[in-house]
């Protein structure tokens, strides 16, 4: 499963809306920050490599893998998203952030993995997102 998830990854990397991303030590993840007006662009390459999507009404009904790494990164806001692909031992996730004051003005995104994850796994995410900072 981690091969189809790094291939889907690379893809995510390939078109991404903004330049670079850097590591999230809080999370132990990947992040990249771009502007509301790529809000539109940026959530369909999301869509289309972690296609599980859920929000502050939905969560509970999520796989409990998506749980957990909710609950860790703080919960699920109701102006946040979480995206996410895999299986019952290993996923990688997407949190999208928006932030900026009253209204928002960009967007952070963050991917990692979750379950049975190496520290191999790790620094293959590392790599793909050139996210050694």
């Amino acid at each position: 499963m981690t091969e189809e998830l790094f291939e889907r990854l690379k893809k995510l990397r390939a078109a991404w809306v903004a330049r670079g991303w850097s590591w999230d030590n809080r999370f132990n993840c990947v992040a990249s920050t771009f502007q509301i007006e790529e809000a539109d662009r940026a959530r369909e390459l999301v869509l289309q490599t972690l296609p599980h999507e859920v929000n502050s009404r939905t969560i509970d009904q999520a796989p409990e893998l998506f749980q957990r790494v909710a609950k860790s990164t703080g919960g699920v806001r109701s102006d946040q998203l979480m995206f996410g692909h895999g299986d019952d031992r290993t996923i990688a996730f997407a949190l999208w952030w928006p932030w900026g004051g009253e209204v928002s003005e960009r967007i952070s995104l963050r991917v990692g993995l979750a379950g049975r994850v190496s520290t191999e796994h790790e620094f293959e995410l590392r790599k793909i997102f050139n996210a050694f900072d």
